[in-house]
């Protein structure tokens, strides 16, 4: 391996973790304000939707809201499915079987 390669992964080591620290070390003996403990719980759920909603209405790269879109449908039966079952496994089986099923007939 490439001493540049080494460098670099070290490099990148270095920075992630001053940047997790810092937030640990800047902030720990500090009250933060309400409204920032309230629009942090939302990073998660936003992150989430950042990595799954791409995929689903922009399968190829562009907006594809069209009922012909089998990502629609089988994200719609999974969220549904979770929802009126409360089974998670079940769900992700389920979504799992109509993607298949729609990109079959679609």
């Amino acid at each position: 391996m490439k001493i540049e390669y080494i460098l670099l992964i070290i490099l990148m080591a270095v920075v992630t973790y001053l940047t997790r620290v810092s937030f640990l070390v800047l902030f720990t003996s500090k009250n933060l304000p309400t409204i920032i403990y309230r629009a942090l719980k939302y990073i998660p759920v936003a992150i989430f939707a950042t990595l799954i909603f791409p995929g689903i209405f922009a399968p190829q790269g562009k907006l594809d809201l069209s009922l012909t879109n089998p990502y629609i449908g089988a994200s719609f039966i999974t969220v549904v499915s979770l929802l009126i079952g409360k089974n998670a496994i079940l769900s992700i089986v389920l979504g799992i079987t109509s993607l298949v099923v729609l990109r079959y007939l679609l």
